[in-house]
């Protein structure tokens, strides 16, 4: 790098501050700490929620903060009822906008960013950060840099950083239509835009994510396949599915000792390495016949020559994990699509799709922890479903929690959706929060941000437009743990979009 490019990238701090406005200043009734300072806005000066400002150090260097909490504060008097109620209204103006700053840290001249070690002196100026400076304390300094949209305040390009996502995994939560697929999809194309060598594999439970196929166009390689393709290898990694499969057509395996021998059947041949045919099934039956009633074996036997979900012979081709792992190893997405079934002969069961996707993930993690060259990015939708909290749903299958606090560091993240948060295993969220993308979220949910990540977060979330989040990161952008007000670009759009109104309800034909 020249002596030229040096002097561009140390940038002179304190001659940014020189264009700053002073927006108030720091007063408090008690004390003044470090981590928080109370603000005292000029007569006619407003900050919004999220806004950076800073105080000048002892050493002319600016300690930047984040605000939060605005109040309008206003001296109350005994007599305005009365006054409202025959009509007229006080014009007195001894009031007071204020607000809370959040410690950023404090930038030195060579770029660090590091907490002060002093409080904030009393009725210290508080300035507002010109745009140049907000960029130094929020842009990381990576080339690994993703854009994901603006500061809808200063409307300053916001980004991310890729790495962290990658090892530490992602969750993105909002009530519906907020855009937290848009952001998703966003996300995913910027990524590959940053690093072409990423590899996705996406459990489409909506139908959401195959506008990522137009991706195509710019030279990536999408693949999308219907879930029941795999249908063969979760018949022989899963005798449990395999069951559920059987009962659903057969009431005789509902309970009792034939779904007994049944399962024990199933659970050998996946033992034995042998795929679950009527002869494999039928050979592992008859292992069991000490100790049973003739009718039962004989009621089995009967079960299994009817199943439709049991072959007469092997399926020429086992999709099972190493066609998956080929499969993602080929392309740079993976859409596995749960809104549509090819084989007519499995139905269209949502336990049995809760287990494929718990197959499919399993495949992922064995593929990168086999191997170090491996890597696959697991994208999930409706979290609720898949990783229920305790009594809102079934048993959560463990492999979800692995991905959440073991999947980064073994190549396999987990970046997951929750429409509802409140509904979603909270051992699977608060490993995620590292990296959380917040819109607008229904009061319930609220109270589960504030249980996780405390009250100073959750009041930063407002009322957010769509299309507009909250987002924190641990090491994903400049400052460690940096809360961010971010517009999402809009790259693509989910399949449901084209689908509105005007298109689901015609006009009524005579």
């Amino acid at each position: 790098m020249s002596e030229e490019s040096k002097a561009e990238e140390k940038f002179n701090v304190k001659e940014i501050t020189k264009s700053a406005n002073i927006v108030g200043n720091v007063f408090s009734r008690y004390t003044y700490g470090i981590n928080k300072i109370y603000i005292t806005l000029r007569k006619d000066v407003k900050l919004s929620l999220g806004s950076y400002v800073f105080v000048l150090d002892d050493d002319d260097l600016p300690i930047v903060y984040q605000v939060a909490s605005p109040e309008y504060y206003r001296y109350g008097y005994d007599f305005e009822k009365r006054l409202i109620a025959h009509g007229r209204v006080s014009k007195d103006e001894s009031h007071t906008y204020d607000c809370v700053g959040i410690l950023v840290g404090k930038l030195y001249e060579d770029g660090r960013i590091e907490p002060p070690k002093y409080p904030v002196i009393p009725l210290s100026e508080v300035y507002s950060c010109p745009p140049k400076l907000i960029k130094l304390v929020t842009e990381p300094n990576t080339p690994f840099k993703v854009k994901i949209g603006v500061d809808p305040l200063t409307l300053q390009s916001v980004y991310i950083d890729l790495r962290p996502l990658i090892r530490q995994g992602l969750l993105i939560s909002g009530a519906q239509g907020t855009g937290k697929t848009t952001a998703l999809l966003t996300l995913i194309s910027r990524s590959l835009e940053v690093y072409k060598n990423l590899r996705f594999i996406i459990l489409d439970w909506t139908g959401e994510f195959q506008p990522l196929s137009s991706l195509e166009k710019n030279g990536f390689k999408i693949c999308l396949v219907s879930w029941d393709k795999f249908i063969t290898g979760l018949k022989m990694d899963d005798p449990e599915s395999t069951l559920h499969l059987i009962a659903e057509e057969d009431p005789r395996v509902k309970s009792g000792a034939p779904r007994e021998v049944l399962f024990t059947a199933l659970i050998l041949c996946k033992k034995d390495g042998k795929y679950p045919t009527k002869q494999n099934v039928k050979s592992k039956v008859e292992e069991q016949k000490v100790g049973r009633q003739p009718g039962t074996i004989k009621t089995v036997h009967s079960i299994v020559d009817k199943a439709t979900h049991i072959p007469e012979k092997e399926p020429e081709e086992v999709c099972s994990k190493e066609k998956l792992l080929d499969e993602v190893k080929k392309n740079n997405i993976v859409i596995i699509d749960f809104t549509h079934t090819e084989d007519v002969n499995v139905p269209d069961d949502f336990e049995v799709k809760k287990k494929m996707g718990a197959f499919l993930a399993k495949c992922i993690w064995e593929g990168a922890t086999e191997k170090k060259d491996f890597g696959c990015i697991v994208v999930s939708d409706e979290a609720h479903r898949i990783a229920p909290e305790k009594f809102y749903g079934d048993e959560m299958d463990p492999i979800w929690i692995r991905l959440a606090t073991e999947g980064g560091r073994n190549g396999c993240p987990l970046w997951l959706v929750a429409r509802r948060l409140s509904l979603v295993s909270k051992a699977v969220t608060t490993e995620l929060q590292q990296n959380f993308i917040c819109f607008n979220v229904e009061d319930v949910d609220k109270k589960r941000i504030i249980e996780d990540l405390g009250e100073t977060f959750a009041n930063l979330l407002g009322a957010l437009p769509q299309g507009e989040a909250i987002v924190k990161s641990a090491t994903g952008f400049k400052v460690p743990g940096q809360v961010m007000h971010i517009k999402f670009d809009k790259v693509l759009e989910p399949s449901s979009v084209k689908y509105g109104l005007e298109e689901r309800f015609k006009p009524i034909q005579a």
